[in-house]
């Protein structure tokens, strides 16, 4: 029997801790329950939106006009063994577990490739849908599959990698909205421990320097940074028109948090919304601040650099009920 709730605020389960509420909402404790729920959803004719960690998105603050389906942190497989398996060199995760919670078995196995999402919340699948990722490393780089249960066919599918379309801050989940991630393989490289945790201190520290992992609440970074490669993207033409960009010309990707910092946009606050001025790609919710003030302070950002430097920028922060 499902436990199907009305109108639930959903601020209290975003990072942000900002949103408005859910026409219909369940936490879901099994498999059967996700197959359900979708089920009814589309017998009703209803939209659907699944949480997991809610920490790379901003709810509007109508809410979401549809159920909203919550997966268990613990994994489906319950919490008898966390959500997740290890064998040799293969982790096993069910969508629902954190990031951290990986990283922590993944140094205890001697297993590297996890070292990156020290300090970054979310879950397993959230991460695999957005592609998640720092330090020149993603989840992407790392899933050997993932199990994607099609809520239009209400089959199940497994994707190999090369399936996954994985791309910057990108993948075919993304892309697809039908696709909801159930569980992911990863092929991790074994290390010695030694090693491991000194990456993962390192890591850490540097988080710490710009202060990203104390920032409180927000969404993370709010913008993609932007590949010199990009469609649209001059980098000659950028370099000569504005010297200030000599100090980002040997990185892969141009960094937002730079131009945001050069536009002398730290501190701008519209609502309870803020710019922090530790970290200019980050939007934070420093005052009860509304989505609406988020995304009026997230498009005057874009106007500005727009104006200046002829970029488009593009919301690494999923919008969701706009």
């Amino acid at each position: 029997m499902l436990n199907i709730s009305e109108n639930i605020v959903l601020a209290p389960f975003t990072t942000f801790k900002i949103g408005g509420q859910a026409k219909f909402f369940i936490k879901t404790a099994s498999l059967d329950d996700l197959f359900e729920a979708i089920l009814w959803a589309k017998n009703k004719g209803e939209k659907i939106f699944v949480l997991g960690g809610g920490s790379n998105l901003l709810i509007s603050d109508s809410g979401f006009d549809g159920l909203v389906i919550q997966i268990p942190f613990n994994g489906w497989r319950g919490a008898e063994n966390s959500g997740f398996e290890i064998s040799d060199s293969v982790i096993y995760a069910d969508a629902g577990v954190a990031l951290s919670k990986i990283l922590s078995a993944a140094v205890q196995a001697g297993l590297s490739g996890f070292e990156w999402a020290v300090g970054i919340p979310g879950t397993i699948g959230g991460a695999a849908r957005g592609n998640s990722g720092a330090f020149g490393k993603g989840t992407g780089d790392f899933i050997e599959t993932v199990e994607v249960f099609n809520a239009q066919t209400m089959k199940k599918k497994e994707y190999k990698k090369e399936d996954c379309l994985f791309g910057y801050r990108e993948s075919v989940f993304k892309k697809n909205k039908n696709l909801i991630i159930l569980k992911t393989i990863f092929k991790l490289e074994p290390k010695e421990k030694e090693k491991i945790q000194s990456l993962v201190k390192e890591n850490l520290l540097s988080r710490a320097k710009n202060n990203s992992a104390y920032l409180g609440k927000s969404a993370g970074c709010f913008f993609k940074n932007i590949p010199w490669d990009k469609e649209g993207v001059n980098k000659e033409k950028l370099l000569a028109d504005f010297p200030e960009l000599a100090l980002q010309a040997e990185k892969p990707k141009l960094a937002t948090g730079f131009l945001i910092d050069f536009l002398g946009l730290k501190g701008k606050e519209i609502g309870g919304a803020s710019v922090p001025y530790e970290h200019a790609n980050y939007i934070i919710n420093k005052n009860n601040a509304s989505a609406q003030d988020v995304l009026d302070l997230a498009n005057l950002i874009k106007g500005k650099v727009f104006s200046r430097y002829g970029i488009i920028l593009e919301e690494e922060a999923e919008l969701v009920g706009f």
